[in-house]
């Protein structure tokens, strides 16, 4: 009969020789490696970092580099039925507003003597003309001018130290202060190029109708991060003539 002693070394070995030993080291071992992934992985790990830095290496060019306009097809059918199926049915401004939101810029860099003159374009198209005294030389009547201006106003730090600088771009009509507007810019100071500030980017559907073209010119500029270049630094004006014509009677 097996003593006490025997028993205890009989069920050792069976438990040695059974397979009980090597499944609870692998258990173990697996808990050990993935505690150590999760502190490798986990808010601040190598492992995180690394997995980030590549990614950023991979998908943002090939986010860049991809052309988008082959949804803008798609993405039209689906508001034009939207469109469609409202009482908006009529307005065309929004589709003209989304399909011009959606477009991306020809070029990444732009200057602001470029927007000044879009500026204008919108002042000659849009201007109030109810006050606007009526001429005729001999020819076409049409709109005594108007002014359009530019003035570049740069912000001082005083005291406070930063890496940026800052600056406002207000555009003015005299003749018609609703098509007043301004933008901020903003760039690093070892760097020669500038980039709008937090525009406004936020409409739904229903406020598309009253988006401007120069908002929505802006609206586009920003959403695609283009560079501004401040080729004229002091304030512009231009002399600018109403597309609208007045009606003109002889009798």
């Amino acid at each position: 009969m097996e003593n006490f002693e025997q028993k205890i070394i009989n069920a050792v070995n069976g438990k040695l020789n059974d397979g009980t030993v090597e499944k609870l080291v692998s258990q173990y071992i697996e808990k050990g490696v993935s505690d150590a992934l999760i502190n490798v992985f986990s808010y601040g790990g190598e492992g995180k970092k690394l997995i980030e830095k590549k990614l950023n290496e991979t998908m943002v060019p090939a986010i860049e580099n991809h052309d988008f306009n082959q949804y803008l097809t798609k993405l039209d059918t689906v508001l034009t039925e939207i469109v469609n199926s409202t009482s908006l049915a009529d307005n065309k401004e929004i589709l003209k507003n989304f399909k011009e939101l959606m477009k991306e810029p020809k070029t990444k860099e732009i200057k602001l003597s470029e927007i000044f003159k879009q500026y204008c374009k919108y002042v000659a198209e849009n201007v109030n003309t109810d006050d606007l005294e009526a001429c005729c030389d001999d020819g076409e009547p049409y709109y005594e001018h108007v002014a359009a201006q530019m003035e570049v106003e740069h912000e001082e730090k005083g005291w406070l130290r930063s890496d940026y600088d800052d600056c406002v771009v207000r555009f003015t009509c005299d003749e018609d202060m609703e098509l007043n507007c301004q933008v901020k810019l903003f760039k690093r100071k070892n760097k020669d190029r500038w980039r709008m500030l937090n525009y406004d980017d936020s409409v739904d559907i229903s406020s598309l109708c009253g988006l401007s073209s120069f908002k929505v010119f802006l609206m586009t500029l920003h959403r695609a991060f283009t560079d501004i270049v401040l080729d004229v630094e002091s304030d512009c004006d231009d002399d600018i003539e109403p597309e609208e014509k007045p009606e003109w009677s002889l009798s």
